[in-house]
């Protein structure tokens, strides 16, 4: 038998999680869940930028009460400090490291710039529906 457990979104905004490619919007406060469905969501929102890449410690958006996580709210102002991060690790707590940065790709599919149409037959049917 499956174990509920108490999962918190600490913020203030909707989040999503998804589990069996199924969404599950969870509004701000108390949801309960099975223990495996709640573990996934919580791995799947990390504030970015928030991992201390030392320690291992990252600020979670989602907490389990029954873990003892931290459920504190994490309010607009003290998420505002980690917005544009592209990776869940703090680069301050890095000795000389660079910051990211997004690079736009230059080849394959995503890095076409929309032009991505080829010369195939719209139709892949093997059979003239004309006859």
């Amino acid at each position: 038998m499956s174990e509920y457990v108490t999962i918190v979104n600490r913020t203030q905004e909707p989040i999503t999680g998804v589990w069996d490619s199924k969404p599950f919007v969870m509004a701000p406060g108390k949801h309960e869940y099975t223990r495996e469905k709640a573990e996934r969501f919580r791995a799947q929102h990390p504030v970015m930028g928030s991992e201390n890449p030392m320690e291992g410690t990252v600020i979670l958006k989602l907490g389990i009460v029954e873990d003892h996580d931290d459920v504190s709210p994490l309010t607009p102002e003290f998420l505002a400090q980690f917005k544009g991060s592209v990776e869940k690790w703090d680069r301050s707590k890095l000795a000389g490291a660079r910051p990211s940065e997004v690079v736009a790709g230059d080849n394959g599919l995503y890095g076409m710039q929309g032009n991505w149409r080829s010369g195939q037959p719209l139709s892949s049917s093997f059979v003239d529906s004309n006859n």
